[in-house]
């Protein structure tokens, strides 16, 4: 009888490490499609076309970084100023309230959009009172020609100019 308990014994280890591999096997197989999936769906959020808005007649084709910023628009609104004066890139830190840290700008770089010459550009301003504030930049002749500050938070190029919107039919 010890023989059959053995034989017995041995079979269900045999099985039990047939199971195991076989789950092993399909566990492995399984986490697979995960990396797969993760890398496809992180390149269709990242590779967005950029948002056109129509605003004043004019089409805006939006900039996601205050890197692509023409120099004089950067250098008028102090993009590379140190410290405070600075302005931080898109989702870059910044001081958003009064608990300031001096190494940090008060302001970030929203969104921007440009439309032959024109750039519309606006920037997160930190503080005892956030707000947006918005540039509407000539290139023809290099200078500011308008400014609205926005209390609202605004997120994208299309909801700021529709705040400009009600703001000019309010007039």
């Amino acid at each position: 009888m010890r023989v059959n308990y053995a034989i017995v014994f041995v079979n269900d280890m045999k099985r039990s490490l047939s199971f195991y591999r076989a789950v092993s096997a399909l566990i492995r197989g399984s986490f697979l499609w995960i990396p797969v999936a993760l890398s496809i769906a992180t390149t269709a959020c990242t590779t967005r076309t950029p948002a056109s808005v129509e605003w004043r007649g004019q089409t805006f084709q939006e900039v996601p970084s205050v890197s692509e910023l023409p120099a004089a628009v950067q250098s008028e609104l102090g993009v590379s100023r140190p410290g405070l004066d600075g302005v931080a890139d898109r989702n870059q830190p910044f001081n958003v309230t009064d608990v300031v840290d001096s190494n940090r700008p008060m302001r970030r770089f929203l969104t921007a959009g440009k439309s032959g010459d024109t750039w519309l550009v606006a920037l997160e301003k930190g503080g005892r009172g956030y707000s947006v504030e918005v540039f509407l930049f000539s290139m023809r002749d290099g200078t500011l020609k308008q400014k609205w500050v926005l209390l609202d938070r605004p997120r994208t190029l299309s909801e700021i100019i529709q705040h400009l919107s009600q703001i000019e039919t309010r007039m």
